[in-house]
């Protein structure tokens, strides 16, 4: 999650379940043959996580894997200006060389043909 805060300079909220195999309804036993373990109520079948991570890349709340939680951080709406100055994905760390993003203002077609003979065979019809 951090990875995706860093890169687009912005807060990230992950909001994940927790839950145990009681929120569920049943499930017949042939089922879990063998598994005795998972059938107890608390076995916790989601373990949640929420987090809020900021744009720096710091975790403001969370993650919580102890139960139902609720989570909650100020937010400093300047640490998205920092963010990107820190990590300019578009300007100095873009790679020019190995990528480009072309947009043209005049309708295209959505085919084109390179070659001669495909030119002249489009042209015929």
């Amino acid at each position: 999650m951090r990875h995706i805060a860093l890169e687009g300079g912005c807060f990230v909220l992950s909001a994940n379940q927790f839950c145990r195999r009681k929120d569920y309804p049943p499930t017949p036993e042939y089922i879990f043959s063998g598994i005795e373990e998972d059938l107890t109520p608390d076995f916790v079948v989601c373990a949640g996580g929420s987090v809020i991570i900021s744009p720096l890349g710091t975790v403001l709340a969370g993650p919580s894997f102890d139960g139902e939680a609720l989570i909650s951080a100020d937010l400093d709406l300047g640490e998205i200006a920092w963010a990107k100055f820190d990590f300019d994905v578009v300007r100095h760390c873009s790679r020019p060389e190995v990528l480009s993003l072309t947009v043209r203002d005049h309708p295209t077609n959505a085919v084109t043909f390179k070659s001669a003979a495909a030119k002249a065979e489009s042209s015929n019809r």
